[in-house]
């Protein structure tokens, strides 16, 4: 089982690494330039005011407001609030190394929101792909009716690709970044909570 998690980890890392070469050798430009022609394709200022309010949830401080209600929930302070802000302060530090490593310029498009950081990988992707997917874990383990789990489980993954689709549109991120985001975001998630499942959460059973 410990074996299957860390291949978990090790796959996005490698993927990270190929998708940063790639990149680097101006191998994605064609399919990103083909991406964001694809978001704007119907830009109008209704759809434009929707996906400003969708990046705008996904912000690292809309993300850290919500841990911090979490952790002030007793009942989940110790199963959900701690591992998830863990991982998501994780995910915001190595973003910010990332950034700085990759120095990848943002897209000189039409940008709709003003952003000064580097693109590559998206913070917002990486953050909420941390968050998110580190939800989809804890709802797995503790929810106990299917249809529920279906339901949570649907609707973080609506929310990530979400995100991920407005900084797209937005004009502040290639899809590389993007993409990029989501695979160490989740690399990150899976990291956390094998830690934390073998630690902590190994005694804890919910009704």
């Amino acid at each position: 089982m410990i074996l299957r998690k860390i291949w978990f980890i090790i796959v996005p890392l490698v993927l990270f690494a190929l998708l940063a070469l790639c990149i680097e050798a101006g191998i994605t430009t064609n399919f990103e330039g083909w991406a964001y022609s694809e978001a704007v394709e119907h830009m109008s200022p209704a759809i434009t005011t929707i996906v400003k309010g969708i990046t705008h949830m996904g912000d690292l401080t809309v993300v850290i407001v919500f841990c911090l209600f979490l952790i002030a929930i007793p009942m989940f302070r110790r199963t959900i609030a701690l591992p998830v802000s863990i991982a998501v302060i994780l995910s915001a530090l190595l973003n910010l190394l990332l950034k700085n490593i990759f120095v990848r310029e943002r897209p000189d498009i039409l940008r709709l929101l003003n952003e000064t950081s580097y693109s590559f990988p998206s913070g917002h992707a990486m953050i909420n792909g941390t968050l998110y997917l580190m939800f989809i874990l804890l709802i797995y383990r503790f929810i106990k009716s299917t249809p529920k789990k279906i339901l949570l489980i649907s609707l973080c993954v609506i929310i990530t690709i979400a995100i991920g689709f407005s900084r797209l549109y937005l004009g502040v991120h290639y899809a590389g970044d993007i993409i990029g985001g989501w695979l160490i975001g989740f690399a990150v998630s899976i990291a956390v909570y094998t830690v934390w499942s073998k630690t902590l959460l190994k005694n804890i059973n919910l009704n």
